[in-house]
């Protein structure tokens, strides 16, 4: 599977009962989205179709094409197709140097004096897996 750099998806965005907005892209299940006004429902909808993609990304699942505007139904004469554009880089580094935690076993003796001599543990360990893997720099 071929990573793309830019995605364009279409929005469909609706008038909410509140006078806010609803949105929702119909090439994604579960991707509906209320916002205030229409700054805030664009960058909501760009933050919801990055995440999204990240998802399908790391789950190895193909990315859907976008739908053309005229193939989606529009229930109300009101909505309206607006496009979100999202670089998607930046987002998948910050994803690849996200922290995670790892479980690591170790006797309670040698815990007890890193406590004592107040080591830092993640970075003992991400140092001492660098060099087990032959890392020279800090990726």
């Amino acid at each position: 599977m071929s990573l793309q750099s830019h995605y364009i998806y279409p929005v469909v965005t609706e008038r909410a009962e509140d006078g806010g907005l609803g949105l929702y892209f119909p090439d994604f299940e579960g991707t509906a989205i209320l916002a205030p006004d229409v700054t805030a429902a664009i960058k909501q909808a760009r933050e919801v179709l990055v995440v999204r993609l990240l998802e399908l990304e790391a789950q190895g699942i193909a990315v859907p094409p976008p739908s053309a505007p005229d193939q989606i139904e529009l229930l109300d004469p009101s909505d309206r197709i607006i496009f979100v554009e999202v670089y998607m880089p930046p987002y998948r580094d910050e994803a690849a140097h996200k922290s995670v935690t790892k479980n690591c076993t170790l006797p309670k003796w040698l815990r007890d004096a890193g406590d004592q001599a107040g080591l830092n543990y993640s970075l003992i360990l991400q140092n001492g897996l660098k060099d087990a893997l032959g890392i020279k720099r800090d990726v």
